[in-house]
């Protein structure tokens, strides 16, 4: 875990993060004329390493750059299309925090002032290092670097305090640095249980779910961690003490921790959804996120829609439940409904669950059932994108020559096949995550005892 390198490139020196970034714009394509330029803005015309080297390298590093071709990322862009250097320089440190570990330098930050420190480049290194954060070397001033850029944005106050501006901040990205600092000071099954639980009900309209399935979740994922026996009283009653959730439907004082419903508070709920998911906000389209808490009844009534736009829309909304519910990040749409005549949505998914996994995702809104041809194409798909799993989802069925391709290729390859039909559909929107979650195990162990017959040594 590294922090960006900021090899010239500090407030002190280019002001404005615009300017760096605007002399890329008219001269993109030209990195002769953008290091001259660069050496005449911030380095009294001296065209050395500082200019054609530093600058271009924390650019690049911090992904804003495209140094072969000598151009900016849509990210440079976005910040050059700022309104004003503050404004600018937000977005750029916002961009450092979501992608680069820049929230360690308010978490360490935060830290310090908790326990008055006094911060100086010395402790506010030490206490990076104790956070995890690698390379940082005796001399590097990168971590102070980052300090004054976040002081440029508004987010924290000026040297020597640093003190976080947790308005700012809050505005920023969505949460204070003491908002972090309480969630991060829960023990680790507390806080798996709210991570958990705050990605299942993002597409809950009443932001409730059954204790159960979070629980179940917990146990599965996390075994070590998590005694069966205690969830009650080292989890749930505590997180229920301490405003982050509620729990309802509950009988009596024995009833253990997967009883009931649990509630996402408020306090809970203004967590944004990025930092549980990291890649949603920057992957899911933002007409989709709008509409993500979607009641189920609703998604439903969308997909059997005789209009083909709220069709389509249905299909999306599927998709992302079930993405949400799997714990899968969506990383790329390759069509979206809207491009297939809202019939289809493609997309990538990966997902961390014990080891990493990518699924490609195709859904089909149609009333004929899926043919060989359909999952063959996906079959080429995953192989040119090393993927590991192939989910199609249909609000009809899958043809037997289909099914029976589907088969040989598991038996076969490295590949395994999830296959979602109408009746499962219904019965997920209707009944809840369990049901696709049951559904998913069934298919798993099919496709294991499939899987039993392929080599496993060498002769």
């Amino acid at each position: 875990m590294r922090l960006p390198s900021f090899n010239d490139f500090s407030p002190f020196i280019v002001g404005d993060v615009r300017k760096p970034l605007d002399i890329i714009s008219k001269h993109e394509g030209d990195f002769e004329a953008i290091a001259k330029r660069w050496a005449e803005e911030f380095f009294k015309g001296k065209d050395n390493k500082r200019a054609r080297t530093n600058v271009a390298a924390t650019l690049k590093n911090i992904g804003l750059f495209d140094r072969n071709a000598a151009c900016l990322t849509a990210e440079g862009r976005h910040i050059l299309e700022a309104n004003s250097a503050t404004e600018a320089a937000g977005l750029f440190v916002r961009h450092i925090i979501e992608q680069r570990n820049g929230m360690r330098v308010i978490d360490a930050l935060t830290s310090l002032q908790q326990r008055g420190e006094r911060v100086t480049k010395d402790s506010l290194k030490k206490e990076l290092k104790s956070l995890g954060v690698d390379g940082l070397s005796s001399g590097t001033t990168d971590h102070t670097t980052l300090a004054n850029w976040m002081v440029t944005a508004g987010i924290l106050s000026p040297k020597p305090s640093y003190a976080p501006n947790d308005g700012a901040l809050k505005d920023l990205i969505g949460i204070s640095g003491g908002e972090r600092s309480e969630l991060l000071a829960l023990p680790l099954v507390q806080q798996i249980f709210l991570n958990i639980l705050r990605r299942l009900v993002e597409a809950e309209a009443d932001r409730s779910v059954p204790s159960k399935l979070v629980t179940d979740e917990c146990l599965r994922d996390f075994p070590a961690h998590f005694d069966d026996d205690q969830l009650s009283a080292k989890v749930t009653r505590p997180l229920v003490e301490a405003g982050w959730i509620t729990l309802t439907g509950r009988s009596g004082s024995s009833s253990g921790g997967k009883a009931g419903n649990v509630t996402a508070t408020a306090k809970l709920l203004d967590i944004p959804l990025a930092q549980i998911v990291p890649d949603f906000d920057a992957v899911v389209p933002a007409d989709l996120r709008r509409k993500i808490n979607t009641p189920r009844a609703e998604a439903q009534r969308l997909l059997k829609s005789s209009d083909k736009h709220e069709k389509g829309l249905g299909l999306e909304l599927l998709t992302l439940r079930m993405l949400i519910d799997l714990n899968l990040q969506p990383r790329s749409f390759r069509l979206r409904t809207k491009e297939t005549a809202y019939a289809e949505l493609d997309l990538t998914a990966e997902g961390s669950n014990l080891l990493f996994s990518r699924w490609n995702w195709q859904c089909k809104c149609i009333s004929s059932r899926v043919a060989l041809g359909d999952v063959a194409k996906e079959v080429g798909l995953a192989i040119y994108s090393r993927s590991h799993v192939v989910a199609i989802v249909t609000t009809s069925d899958f043809s037997s020559e289909a099914l029976n391709y589907a088969r040989q290729i598991t038996a076969t390859t490295h590949l395994q096949f999830l296959f979602i039909k109408g009746t499962v559909i219904d019965a997920y929107l209707s009944g809840g995550p369990a049901v696709l979650l049951d559904h998913i195990t069934r298919n798993a162990a099919e496709v294991m005892m499939a899987k039993r017959q392929q080599p496993i040594n060498p002769e």
